[in-house]
């Protein structure tokens, strides 16, 4: 999420809006998804708990991938970018709490 002295919360349409024209914060969301998926989910690549947290079965895998590829190198190619925007944005609800338990104006809509 981006570090605006802007007070207008959070909510969906924004956290969406910024995730898909923003490469910077689609890949600080893809880590903040991967950081919330369990040890042994990271180490897997798949979803093994339905709490609700982390990415979905279907995208566990490839994000997954992609967030360890970032880590390695720092950098996401073009084709990889272009899968996140398009995967990330569902993940708005838990993007709001990251938001949230730093202290900025959230509204869940």
């Amino acid at each position: 999420m981006s570090e605006s002295s802007n007070t207008q919360p959070w909510n969906k349409q924004r956290v969406q809006q910024l995730v898909t024209t923003n490469d910077k914060a689609a890949v600080r969301a893809l880590l903040v998804i991967y950081h919330n998926q369990t040890p042994s989910e990271q180490a897997e690549g798949a979803t093994v708990e339905d709490n609700g947290l982390g990415f979905t079965g279907a995208d566990a895998e490839i994000l997954t991938s992609f967030a360890k590829f970032y880590e390695r190198t720092g950098f996401l190619t073009e084709k990889q970018l272009g899968i996140l925007r398009s995967r990330i944005i569902k993940y708005w609800r838990q993007l709001l709490a990251a938001a949230e338990a730093k202290g900025r104006p959230v509204v869940y809509n």
